[in-house]
């Protein structure tokens, strides 16, 4: 059974996943298809670095860039579109392992090769510290905490009472004790790596295939003080040291060869990353498409006040692409509400759910109506209609069921969103239809810290429907469903964590733990979509739609992709500039 919402205690950090969109106009080129090697792909980004430590990444455009750029893991996704997650493959490793126990142990063998950009191989021992590095939290901060969490390493209370494991990292001095027990937890005999888990997890193999688990040299770590070092085993290496504020050049790494490296084409000679430009600037230089920028991607998911004036000129049109980010908008049903504790209620509310409506308050292409809490790219996600609901949703169904149903009318009911100028059209677009069905609406904008405010216990005897999202570290349903409905992982004295419905079934509980012990990936997948299926059926979740990305790039960039399992954004092993 899974824990990690549990198991946040041993890092500090939210896991699994966070709470805050299928390529919408491109796919991917092959860069063999008549597309010359060469040239320099500058990413425009909005942001500033935080770090390019893997140990620290925690997901989102660093982390994608990262991992096509000069960090390897054991495993990893093809390029572009098929980076899709059935296609997972060994990236350090020459497959993605096997397992002799149904999951609790892994074991990996190391393909020859690879080397850091001084030419040195990449050896297992180097896999194995950058697995040792995750665990030197007070050091490390901010990264997933997947090998803390998972790796069968015995933990010890903290001075707060928490679990923490016992092995601190390898900056510390441990006792034996200490050590061995990480060394009995990860091991290499020559190429071959062990490494083994506190439990079953058939879905390890994607697990490792983020950037927390990537290689990393000893003699290249500066522990805290290496925030923004870059030591590669990739195809690209940092020119010089990054400028923060500015950012920096990734040209070709001298020892990383195609033969060595299944996943990445690494078609640019330089990778260019210029950070902190605002999103204005960003949407106009694209759009302007004069030199250098006709060799541009907007690594900045453009927000919705830039979208209307890009999609309004055909010629820019044709150079955006709209992914989906994997991030579903979902409502969650107050369990303890005395009208949403009733299925022909929640049932109802979601038969009157205008998802069309909420869509269009975000303007074109931003969203896809969804009917399933898993997105598109994760395996189990299915293109189905459970409730057989309208996207435009059926209010007079959907009264009428209410009045069959005994139910008086109307239904008062508050519903909770996060508040913001189009959260507030597009909420008021779906109180339309659910008044129509005979619901009386009140709709409450909730400040930040939403989550903190709609989590707490006294939110229960307050709201009768949540908003949530849902973003999913890594595409397989684990990462999703449990998160969100598992009661065993949220409820608690404290609140109601993700569950924010307060939703607990011993059924469902007993479907996820089978979901996530099927070692077979088909079957796995199905297992899910089946629990997904339950729940949207009894009204348990109503998906509203699965969030898009917007980007730009210039004329200059002859194949272009986004991978799936990599969050949509652009695949820096799939892209071909003009040189």
């Amino acid at each position: 059974m899974r824990r990690y919402a549990a198991l946040a205690a041993l890092t500090g950090i939210l896991v699994a996943g966070c709470t805050s969109g299928t390529s919408g106009g491109s796919g991917t080129t092959d860069a063999s298809s008549g597309n010359s090697a060469g040239g320099t792909l500058r990413l425009l980004y909005d942001r500033t670095v935080t770090t390019w430590d893997p140990q620290r990444l925690a997901g989102g455009a660093e982390s994608a860039v990262a991992l096509r750029t000069f960090a390897r893991t054991l495993t990893g996704y093809p390029a572009g579109a098929d980076g899709r997650a059935d296609r997972l493959a060994g990236d350090l490793a020459t497959d993605t392992g096997s397992t002799p126990d149904g999951g609790r142990t892994w074991v990996f063998t190391l393909r020859i090769g690879p080397a850091w950009e001084d030419g040195t191989p990449v050896t297992c021992a180097d896999v194995r510290y950058g697995i040792a590095r995750a665990f030197a939290r007070d050091q490390l901060t901010g990264g997933l905490p997947y090998p803390s969490a998972l790796l069968d390493v015995p933990t010890q209370p903290d001075p707060r009472g928490a679990p923490v494991p016992v092995y601190p990292g390898p900056y510390a001095t441990t006792d034996p004790t200490a050590t061995a027990a990480f060394d009995s937890a990860v091991t290499c005999a020559g190429q071959t790596l062990t490494l083994r888990l506190r439990a079953t997890e058939p879905d390890f193999p994607h697990i490792l295939a983020l950037p927390v688990f990537a290689a990393h040299r000893a003699d290249h770590d500066r522990g805290a003080a290496g925030t923004l070092d870059v030591f590669s085993c990739g195809p690209y290496r940092l020119e010089a040291p990054w400028e923060p504020g500015s950012g920096g050049r990734f040209v070709r790494n001298p020892a990383w060869t195609a033969a060595s490296d299944p996943l990445r084409r690494a078609a640019p000679e330089v990778v260019d990353l210029r950070e902190g430009i605002p999103v204005a600037t960003i949407a106009s230089r694209l759009a302007e498409d004069k030199q250098p920028d006709d060799t541009a991607v907007s690594l900045a998911d453009l927000p919705v006040s830039t979208q209307a004036a890009l999609l309004a000129d055909p010629a820019i049109a044709a150079r955006v692409s709209t992914p989906a980010s994997g991030l579903v908008e979902l409502l969650q049903p107050n369990f303890a509400s005395t009208a949403m504790g009733n299925r022909a209620v929640r049932v109802a509310f979601a038969t009157a759910t205008d998802r069309t409506a909420f869509a269009a308050a975000y303007g074109p292409r931003v969203f896809t109506p969804a009917y399933a809490v898993l997105p598109a790219a994760v395996p189990g996600h299915v293109d189905s209609n459970p409730l057989g609901v309208p996207e435009a949703g059926d209010p007079v169904a959907a009264r009428a069921a209410l009045v069959a149903a005994g139910i008086a009318l109307p239904v008062a009911v508050r519903v909770a969103y996060r508040g913001s100028a189009v959260a507030d059209s597009a909420f008021a677009a779906l109180k339309a239809g659910w008044e129509e069905a005979g619901f009386a609406v009140t709709l409450e904008a909730v400040p930040d810290p939403y989550y903190a405010t709609v989590s707490a216990p006294e939110a229960a005897a307050r709201f009768d429907v949540f908003r949530a999202s849902w973003y999913p570290d890594y595409p397989e349903g684990v990462a999703v469903i449990p998160e969100l409905f598992d009661s065993r992982l949220n409820l608690t004295s404290a609140g109601a964590g993700q569950d924010l419905g307060s939703f607990s079934d011993p059924t469902v509980n007993a479907a996820i733990d089978t979901s996530q012990a099927t070692l077979d990936p088909a079957a796995r997948a199905a297992a899910w979509a089946a629990v997904d299926a339950s729940l949207v059926t009894a009204g348990v979740a109503v998906p509203l739609g699965e969030r898009h990305r917007f980007f730009v790039r210039g004329s200059g960039v002859t194949a272009y992709g986004e991978n799936p399992a990599l969050g949509g954004w652009p695949d820096l092993a799939a892209i071909v500039v003009r040189s």
